[in-house]
């Protein structure tokens, strides 16, 4: 979601080894006005596919970026995404995920219920009342039992 002439995979001015092939955005000296790319917005792009590749093997640039792929998904309401980033994610990554939805998009829950459901709590559709159910949901985010396809490999556009 970060905006192309930002992101480290940029075939001009990223620093990355690995580079994207077609950015969303066209190469120029600015970035986008929010600094987030809104034409990539509902669209996985080559940084997406590299969080999740990476984060299985623990990689720290993956690590840095997942962020920038999370808030991507909420906003695109892909929870596909979002389940392979809680996935592939360490379990010390999963609690900072958590906590950042926990403090930044509450509204999002509702997308991590397939989690829940899969360790038979029931769906959220916010923080709000979660109380003292709060670390059993926890656990399962941490314990992430999604046991779903991975995410497929990034094609090499």
């Amino acid at each position: 979601m970060m905006c192309c002439n930002e992101c480290p995979f940029n075939p001009i001015s990223g620093n990355a080894v690995e580079r994207c092939r077609r950015p969303f955005c066209s190469h120029s000296s600015q970035r986008c006005d929010t600094g987030y790319c809104a034409r990539n917005l509902g669209n996985r792009c080559f940084l997406d596919f590299y969080v999740i590749n990476h984060l299985y093997q623990g990689d720290e640039l993956a690590q840095k970026l997942v962020f920038f792929s999370l808030k991507s998904a909420l906003l695109g309401r892909d929870r596909a995404l979002i389940l392979s980033i809680f996935h592939a994610a360490g379990e010390a990554l999963r609690l900072q995920l958590w906590r950042w939805l926990e403090a930044y998009e509450p509204r999002s829950l509702w997308l991590l219920n397939p989690i829940f459901s899969a360790m038979g709590l029931t769906p959220l559709d916010s923080f709000a009342g979660i109380g003292s159910r709060r670390a059993r949901y926890l656990d399962a985010i941490i314990a992430n039992p999604y046991s779903g396809s991975l995410y497929q490999q990034a094609s090499r556009n």
